[in-house]
């Protein structure tokens, strides 16, 4: 499970990380945010919202946009995907916010999560930070393994029902 391929993504990508996406939610988030919502994620919900996010692929580089896939190179499966791009928030804490990172549950420990956030941020020393379930204990370690650390700062996500807690890069 090991060998994956990271690539920028493109417009024939949204179907497959749609179903990647809604697979990934609904088998983190369950009790973490509103169910009600995560049972209306469908994958074509989520086709719906990456396009409308994602806009034009053309112009990505221009705005700063980086978005990038894995793929397992022994069954051509999507696993995960990335998404970095400018700070969306007007008192953000760095330049570059991390928007996605989300990898199918079979593939955590293999190392393709951290090769996806390389990926989207750069190496060391890039400053970025992101937002983060308060509830997801697992993502709040990796994020912390890797050089993020809370930093007191907290919102409410009315669209999710759910607590989200800031980390920033140091």
């Amino acid at each position: 499970m090991g060998d994956y391929e990271i690539r920028p993504v493109d417009a024939s990508d949204i179907e497959e990380i749609s179903t990647a996406h809604t697979a990934i939610w609904k088998a983190t988030y369950a009790g973490m945010v509103a169910q009600d919502r995560l049972d209306a994620l469908t994958p074509a919900v989520s086709a719906s919202r990456w396009r409308e996010t994602l806009g034009e692929f053309a112009d990505h580089a221009a705005r700063g946009v980086r978005l990038r896939c894995a793929t397992s190179i022994a069954t051509h499966e999507m696993v995960g995907f990335a998404t970095s791009g400018p700070a969306r928030d007007h008192d953000a804490s760095a330049p570059i916010e991390l928007w996605s990172l989300n990898v199918t549950l079979r593939h955590h420990g293999t190392g393709v999560t951290l090769d996806l956030m390389t990926a989207v941020l750069g190496g060391t020393g890039t400053r970025a930070y992101l937002w983060v379930a308060r509830d997801n204990a697992r993502a709040v370690a990796f994020y912390r393994k890797h050089g993020f650390d809370l930093d007191g700062v907290t919102r409410y996500d009315p669209a999710w029902d759910c607590h989200e807690v800031r980390m920033t890069t140091a």
